[in-house]
């Protein structure tokens, strides 16, 4: 039986999770893998090879991790002392490589630049540990027929603030002389991040109603994980179709290099480029958000896919500055697609107990395939940037085709979770 008092918390619940991605997305802003980092890192003098670790860093911490816990978080009756626990670890190593750049950044760059990959890797590889909890919890606290929205103000919310980060970022670049300018984002970067931890003690959290202990050796189990999606045809082939949408987005890390690059632009367009981001969040959260309620989150990994292969295409072929933001504005809007539904459409595979087991399988796939991009980015340091432009683009054309023969969840299978009303 659901909590009989869930409904009088759903508020509270609502609000409290929207916070938390507010003042977290916020605070990634200032620290963005895919622009402000790049940047940063090629600043310092990485090599196009080091720029492809960020996306292998990114993808093999989220999503790898995640079913290795998977296991763990199902006999947790409560999430969120481990999330608590968890989200520390994801925000502290930002502010150690921000205060290792202030310190090193003149003098030993290739030490700055090392801080960063390992921040990355720390930060992101806790996420993935963290991800299964936080649906788990989302799942229970949230009814199916909000968390689009939930999502939506989410990333929403973060990017209202993020049109006076951009203006931010900026006036900090032309004031602040480099190395300075790079490490100041990441320590204001790293206080939004720490705005909401606290707060999350407030969460109302029922206990799950069902937990799963298993005395499986880890071998046996992770074999045994093959059968769920030969069993459930539709998962398997999202996976699939998910694993290259994962490769696809890949060239949204280069989007800000490339045009930097390519136009001989100052590093602080950085901001512009957050602009750009955070009205394209503000434009499209809420259609995607009641887009993923009324359609489901199948049909917004559609718009993505579709979305990266024009973003590619700009990349390739825009002629002049103008043109070519469209790459940024296309990358933005697969990224908002992707903290509104990549996730919550996994939960809609599974039963509730299965959650965890569910977006871990998921991970496996992504974090594996995400190694072939350590091999583009060695080609990229050869042959240019461009292929990895023509490789996502591929990528995108294969993943949006996979996805147009998945069956929405909701519509074979309706999720088990008890809703709270």
């Amino acid at each position: 039986m659901p909590d009989p008092n869930l409904h009088n918390k759903l508020g509270k619940n609502f609000f409290l999770n929207a916070l938390d991605g507010i003042s977290f997305l916020t605070g990634m802003i200032f620290l963005s893998p895919e622009s402000v980092l790049p940047v940063y890192i090629e600043r310092l003098g990485g090599s196009p090879f080091i720029l492809s670790l960020i996306p292998v860093l990114r993808n093999i911490g989220v999503f790898f991790p995640s079913i290795f816990v998977a296991r763990y978080i199902q006999t947790l009756r409560y999430k969120k002392p481990y999330i608590l626990i968890t989200g520390a670890f994801q925000r502290v190593p930002w502010l150690l490589a921000a205060l290792s750049g202030l310190a090193f950044g003149a003098e030993y760059p290739g030490f700055v630049i090392f801080s960063l990959m390992l921040a990355l890797f720390i930060t992101q590889g806790t996420t993935g540990i963290a991800v299964p909890a936080f649906f788990d919890l989302t799942a229970k606290t949230i009814p199916i027929n909000l968390r689009g929205r939930l999502f939506a103000v989410r990333n929403l919310g973060s990017y209202l603030i993020g049109l006076a980060c951009g203006g931010i970022i900026i006036r900090i670049m032309n004031s602040v002389p480099f190395p300075r300018n790079f490490p100041l984002l990441m320590i204001i970067g790293f206080s939004f991040l720490m705005i909401y931890l606290p707060s999350l003690g407030f969460y109302s959290e029922p206990p799950s109603r069902r937990i799963r202990f298993s005395t499986e050796p880890l071998g046996s189990f992770l074999r045994g994980l093959r059968q769920i999606p030969r069993e459930n045809r539709d998962f398997g082939r999202y996976i699939l179709g998910r694993v290259f949408y994962t490769l696809a987005f890949t060239s949204y890390s280069y989007f800000a290099v490339h045009l930097v690059r390519r136009f001989s632009l100052h590093e602080s367009e950085v901001g512009l480029f957050t602009m750009i981001t955070a009205a394209t969040f503000i434009v499209a959260n809420p259609l995607l958000g009641e887009l993923a309620d009324r359609k489901g989150h199948l049909f917004n990994h559609l718009i993505g896919a579709l979305s990266l292969i024009i973003g590619n295409l700009a990349a390739l072929f825009a002629g002049s500055y103008s043109l070519a933001l469209i790459s940024i504005a296309a990358g933005a809007l697969t990224l908002c697609i992707n903290n509104v539904s990549q996730f919550a459409i996994v939960i809609e595979f599974g039963h509730d107990f299965e959650i965890p087991v569910y977006i871990g399988i998921v991970g496996l796939a992504v974090g594996i395939s995400s190694l072939a991009i350590i091999f583009l980015g060695y080609l990229s340091s050869i042959f240019g940037l461009g292929v990895i432009f023509w490789f996502s683009l591929a990528a995108s054309v294969l993943s949006l085709g996979i996805f147009t023969t998945v069956t929405e969840p909701r519509k074979h299978r309706p999720p088990t979770v008890v809703d709270a009303r």
